[in-house]
């Protein structure tokens, strides 16, 4: 039988009183963004119940309603089952989208033809992305905590820069100086371009 999480949370706890953490390698990692210790909070229970996360069921959705609107401030690209959106944080990397279903739905909840297109999309705007800027390929992350409207991340470093390789991308994201709005905001929608190019859709004007 599989642990519950109570179990889970039970067993763990007993194993970080008895030995502490796991040690970990991860600051002789050419891609660690930070220097020196880091202390690892308590593990906290788990909750009976998950909280609703922003735009459970379509209310409220900021998704759906830039799906409904199509506002070129955000949506730069799109078909009749998808959609890609700029981030509206400053971003330090020179690339940043986000994949997303017009439709509400989660990942489980996609029809076999989204999730087709969904997977073609995925194809497409890494090739775009590396024809249009200077990057090597993209990095995909679905988090998916905060909102329940399906949204990949996609990410990409510039070419060369070893320093960004891998698994802290997104934290670099966050802490290097971002790239000027307008100059940012081009680069995407020349990705985009690209992708109706390749895919079909469209794309807003330059």
């Amino acid at each position: 039988m599989p642990e519950t999480p109570q179990e889970w949370f039970a067993r763990v706890s007993a194993a970080i009183e008895r030995h502490g953490y796991r040690e970990s390698d991860l600051q002789q990692w050419s891609s660690w963004p930070w220097t020196g210790s880091l202390t690892p909070k308590p593990l906290e229970p788990p909750v009976d119940v998950e909280p609703d996360r922003r735009g459970a069921g379509g209310q409220d959705c900021l998704v759906c309603d830039a799906a409904r609107s199509l506002d070129p401030g955000y949506i730069i690209w799109h078909d009749e089952l998808f959609l890609l959106g700029l981030p509206h944080e400053p971003r330090g990397l020179p690339f940043a989208l986000f994949l997303m279903p017009r439709r509400h739905a989660e990942l489980a909840d996609l029809t076999p033809q989204e999730a087709a297109r969904q997977g073609e999309l995925l194809s497409v705007v890494d090739a775009a992305a590396q024809q249009v800027l200077g990057i090597p390929r993209i990095q995909v992350a679905l988090w998916g905590d905060g909102a329940e409207h399906l949204h990949w991340w996609l990410y990409a470093r510039p070419t060369g820069m070893l320093q960004l390789r891998g698994t802290f991308l997104s934290h670099w994201d966050d802490l290097l100086p971002p790239v000027p709005a307008d100059q940012f905001r081009a680069d995407q929608v020349l990705v985009a371009h690209e992708v109706a190019r390749r895919a079909g859709g469209e794309g807003v004007p330059e």
